[in-house]
């Protein structure tokens, strides 16, 4: 998969730039706060359906004007195509591919795929499990085409059942029913996505293991494991109707202690992944230098994974990631995206780098 242009307009403080990038690595310089990031931003919405800095799509919207527009041309194994996506402040976005409107986000997601890597990823292992999940959910959504249904009608009967244990007369027996009901509801679209994490997690494993022994020498090794509240047992996890029967249990067994708490204390909202290394969990017992190659391993499997899943390398977006890592680690990640089309941002070049496309910002344009 190759990114050929981006358009841009009226998004933060971009007004009207088009950019065009080539092979090999494109990079985006300039100082602090003249762009180069949102010019990332603008193409990660088209893999992942949303801006990876805010969850309100008025505030991409330049403060001086009522709407945004975005657009991308790339060429897959297919054909070329084009994308655009248009922000109103009064209404609801519109997404287009190759001018016929998509109205559904998993019809969206999975045309344009890319890898994004930002400072804020080198915590990946120590941070919050909220963090880990997200990691998995953008990722099959853009190789897993039924993913972003499951997870969206998933989330849809949790936000039914957290109002409901909210309520004053939660343990009703005509609530009872209800959350009966919204059990078996659940139950299915649970299992169907443990099931896919659990095989990610799988394939990451495989990946992870052969990044970091390439790392160290092969002194250390690695395994991911997908942690669930109905069982640590993976077969049992990959086995859908077992798994289904399992939470379907777990979400009527434990309802009265929710009624008290008012709130769901199970389910897939709660899962986590641990990347183990030498046996123990990378989050309590490895150093900051080890968790931040163990992010490096996982973002390159990402894209390992994106290739096996689609015949086709997915674009890598890099947020100014070599001010944030030692020459050793930042050497061995960029020799292992060799043959694959970069665009990586940076307010400081050293000297030396060969890049194949140079792009100068300045006041949220390009410099000629």
């Amino acid at each position: 998969m190759k990114l050929l242009e981006c358009g841009v307009k009226d998004f933060r403080i971009i007004r009207d730039q088009r950019f065009k990038f080539t092979d090999g690595v494109n990079l985006i310089k300039g100082n602090n706060a003249q762009g180069k990031t949102t010019v990332l931003e603008a193409i990660y919405v088209f893999a992942r359906g949303r801006s990876f800095r805010t969850r309100s799509e008025a505030e991409i919207i330049a403060f001086d004007k009522d709407g945004a527009e975005i657009d991308i041309v790339y060429e897959d194994k297919e054909r070329i195509n084009k994308m655009s996506a248009s922000y109103r402040r009064d209404e609801n976005r519109k997404l287009t591919k190759n001018g016929v409107e998509i109205k559904k986000t998993s019809e969206f997601l999975g045309n344009f795929r890319a890898v994004l890597f930002t400072p804020d990823h080198l915590s990946l292992i120590k941070s919050a499990a909220t963090d880990r999940r997200l990691f998995l959910d953008i990722a099959l959504s853009q190789i897993e085409p039924k993913y972003i249904g499951y997870l969206k009608k998933y989330s849809l009967l949790l936000s039914q059942r957290n109002a409901l244990l909210k309520e004053r007369n939660a343990d009703a027996p005509e609530s009872l029913i209800l959350f009966e009901t919204l059990a078996e509801q659940m139950a299915p679209a649970a299992a169907a996505i443990t099931a896919l994490r659990c095989r990610y997690c799988e394939m990451l494993t495989e990946n992870i293991s052969q990044y970091f022994k390439n790392m160290t020498d092969g002194a250390e090794a690695t395994d991911t494991v997908y942690e669930s509240c109905i069982s640590s047992d993976v077969n049992v996890l990959k086995d859908v109707d077992e798994a289904a029967r399992l939470y379907e249990r777990k979400f009527i067994d434990n309802l009265s202690r929710e009624i008290n708490l008012k709130s769901s204390l199970y389910g897939i909202q709660k899962d986590d992944i641990d990347i183990k290394l030498n046996g123990y969990s990378s989050r309590k017992y490895c150093s900051q230098g080890q968790q931040r190659s163990l992010a490096i391993a996982l973002k390159l499997a990402e894209g390992d994974i994106s290739m096996r899943s689609t015949g086709e390398y997915p674009v890598y977006l890099l947020d100014d990631i070599s001010g944030e890592l030692d020459k050793k680690r930042n050497a061995f990640f960029m020799s292992q995206l060799k043959e694959r089309q970069i665009i990586i941002t940076s307010c400081n070049i050293n000297g030396g780098k060969k890049f194949d496309n140079v792009i100068t910002m300045k006041n949220g344009g390009a410099v000629k």
